[in-house]
């Protein structure tokens, strides 16, 4: 009997430890907007590493132009730091995580405030590196600056 309790009692301390983890755990919600914010930020400083790491080989995404953008357009070979989005930060978001694949929607202000705001779409899928970014579209909102 005395047996028993003690393993029930060790039973108890170790599911206690387990969901205290989990209830740590950061939300993916949360962990896609602040993988966002890490965007934003390694655009406006050229930060090519963290660019490499968040941007899927297979990305594609639309902005203000009339093409499709690839993984190479925002990661070029060369370490060219032509065409970078200014200093930003996301104003608001809303996220939605669907199993492995998360979407973003939200609104991007530039720090310069002529600059105005876009509405952004980006689209995470989390692999083996963890999640990355598989697709976005920019826009510029009505009445940002041009």
């Amino acid at each position: 009997m005395k047996r028993c309790l003690v393993v029930a009692s060790g039973c108890v301390v170790v599911c206690s430890f387990v969901l205290l983890a989990r209830s740590n755990a950061p939300k993916p919600e949360d962990q896609i907007v602040q993988l966002e914010r890490d965007w934003l930020a390694a655009e406006a400083s050229a930060d090519m590493p963290t660019l490499e790491r968040l941007m899927a080989d297979d990305f594609m995404g639309t902005a203000f132009g009339p093409g499709v953008l690839t993984k190479s357009d925002i990661v070029p070979s060369g370490g060219d730091n032509a065409n970078r989005l200014p200093k930003s930060f996301l104003e608001e978001s809303t996220v939605h995580v669907f199993g492995d694949t998360a979407v973003l929607m939200g609104w991007v202000l530039a720090d310069d405030k002529k600059l105005g705001g876009l509405r952004v779409t980006t689209v995470f899928q989390k692999r083996p590196p963890g999640w990355q970014i598989i697709a976005t579209h920019m826009s510029r909102a009505p009445g940002s600056a041009q």
